[in-house]
């Protein structure tokens, strides 16, 4: 269903004033002279989130997983220094501490240790059974996991006492530090099926979510908060958390969230970069600029009938994206805050290739290209090709401000070499739908690579997260021979020659790399921002609010 842009400002406005009654009644609640104060005295955090997650399944929820790493945890993390660190681990197996070994076959035996005293929030005893339980969701068809390839290397998964797991996989792997960021119950989900597990709605909205973390689902509010509470048993010790409730406000719109933080109506918010100067000397709170291991894209398909007669020529493509300044993008739309992206791979990884560029500026050379592809200009300035026009619909998700305004920028430059671009905007739950039935031609999106990076998953053929219609077997050969291996020294050039390829094919523009600016309040403790998939919540068991 097409969302016409009156009906998408109606939307927008009702959530705004949404929050707005939100805001009256948080204000309320406190004392006259501190907004954020509990009346009761109770340690309460509020976070302005950008958007209302779709499910509460880490593993196929399309949306950060932020929320969801309140309550749930996995074997490891990753730390604000972007390292791997262990949770329900008790350290990350590796050749030096004899975690992994490697056999004469050329298959690897890995032994995860695992936490002793865990329990579910509902008393059940955490245990190997349900890392393996875990491992066998992930891995089956239709689980809808964004990295579930990674998983396949895994032959074997055996639990031989409660405590210890042990993988078996068909050869070395460099990200695997990096996976089972969460774990799921088999005593819930156990018995039901794939498809059953991913549609499981009592878990999936949070009344049979059970994990091991540090809070507990009380309440998801739709189009307005979920509300967790300190785990009273939690394995790591009586004494944390020492937060007590948590309110995960939804604020799809940025210049709402902005304004909530100025009238101090919440503790912590993620802002867009074009906010920084409003909020860096805001009173009460500090503006964390985060590095992210994020790249914001925009990517083309081949899946509906249009989008191949465009798409599917690579000097088409090419045009395309010689016809977008990004230098523009990030310098005036993101007024400098962020760096020109030409590989997924951020420059502050060592897996960086520098010598990649994914394209330039050059809107005659995009008319040279489409004039030669047969696209020529009619009487309006919208190009035509055998009786079609050059126009394609851009997918946009509602409340992501940040990509909308990318699209509109792409929309001006695309329509100066002749290229007709709409928009279809819908909100997050929908959207998701829409981009996972491939019902779609163009969106820009962003992706989190890990700190191991592979972007296998994205543009292989047939990878979980790759809804575009792309293949190219020579590339996917290289992408999997760069995920093999546990040295950089082995890594890094097969990484450098998937960087090279994925530009070659022209299947997606990256656009720049993303710098979250998050503002905090200073009565917050424990605050460590980490610009990893895993994100700034990281350590929740860890952090307080200062009495003020």
């Amino acid at each position: 269903m097409m969302i016409t842009h009156a009906r998408s400002s109606t939307l927008l406005g009702a959530a705004v004033l949404g929050v707005a009654v939100a805001l009256l009644g948080a204000c309320s609640g406190g004392e006259r002279g501190d907004p954020l104060a509990s009346p009761d005295g109770r340690k309460i955090l509020r976070v302005a989130y950008e958007r209302e997650v779709d499910v509460l399944n880490a593993f196929t929820s399309q949306m950060l997983v932020d929320i969801h790493f309140s309550m749930v945890e996995g074997l490891v993390t990753t730390d604000e220094n972007n390292t791997y660190v262990p949770v329900l681990a008790k350290a990350i197996p590796s050749l030096d501490n004899g975690g992994i070994v490697e056999n004469a076959d050329g298959t690897i035996e890995m032994t995860w240790e695992l936490q002793e005293g865990v329990r579910w929030h509902d008393g059940e005893v955490f245990t190997s059974e349900d890392v393996c339980f875990t491992w066998d969701f992930v891995t089956a068809e239709g689980s809808q996991v964004y990295n579930r390839d990674w998983y396949l290397g895994i032959t074997d998964c055996a639990a031989p006492d409660e405590h210890t797991v042990v993988f078996t996989w068909d050869g070395p792997y460099g990200y695997y530090a990096g996976l089972f960021e969460a774990i799921l119950p088999e005593h819930v989900l156990g018995g039901m099926t794939t498809e059953e597990i991913v549609n499981y709605t009592p878990y999936n909205r949070g009344d049979e979510l059970v994990g091991t973390g540090p809070f507990v689902f009380d309440e998801w509010r739709s189009g307005e908060y979920i509300r967790v509470v300190r785990n009273e048993d939690y394995w790591r010790g009586p004494e944390v958390p020492a937060v007590e409730e948590i309110v995960w406000s939804f604020i799809p719109d940025s210049n709402t969230r902005l304004n909530a933080m100025k009238a101090r109506q919440y503790h912590y918010a993620r802002l867009e970069p074009t906010h920084v100067e409003e909020v860096r000397e805001l009173p009460g709170y500090t503006t964390h600029l985060v590095s992210s291991n994020t790249f914001m894209h925009l990517d083309l398909s081949l899946n509906t009938e249009r989008a191949e007669t465009l798409f599917s020529d690579p000097d088409v493509r090419r045009a395309v994206f010689l016809a977008i300044d990004r230098d523009a993008i990030a310098n005036q739309l993101m007024e400098g805050t962020v760096r020109v992206a030409d590989t997924p791979i951020n420059p502050t990884s060592p897996y960086h290739n520098p010598d990649v560029v994914a394209s330039r500026y050059d809107p005659d050379e995009a008319r040279r290209l489409l004039d030669a592809a047969g696209w020529v200009e009619g009487p309006d300035g919208i190009r035509t090709k055998d009786g079609q026009r050059f126009a394609f619909t851009m997918l946009n998700r509602a409340g992501t401000a940040d990509r909308i305004a990318i699209a509109q920028v792409i929309q001006a430059q695309l329509k100066q070499v002749g290229v007709e671009v709409d928009f279809r905007t819908l909100e997050s739950a929908a959207w998701t739908q829409t981009w996972r039935s491939f019902d779609w031609e163009a969106v820009v999106s962003a992706w989190f690579l890990p700190a191991d990076p592979s972007f296998t998953g994205l543009y292989s053929c047939g990878g979980p997260n790759n809804m575009t219609g792309f293949c190219d077997p020579e590339l996917d050969e290289v992408m999997r021979a760069s995920d093999r291996g546990l040295a950089f020294e082995t890594r890094k050039p097969v990484l450098d020659e998937a960087q090279r390829r994925l530009a070659g094919d022209a299947r997606m523009l990256p656009i720049y790399y993303n710098v979250i600016p998050e503002v905090v309040s200073e009565r917050v403790v424990g605050y460590e921002g980490s610009g990893t998939n895993f994100g700034s919540f990281w350590n929740l068991w860890e952090w307080d609010l200062r009495v003020q």
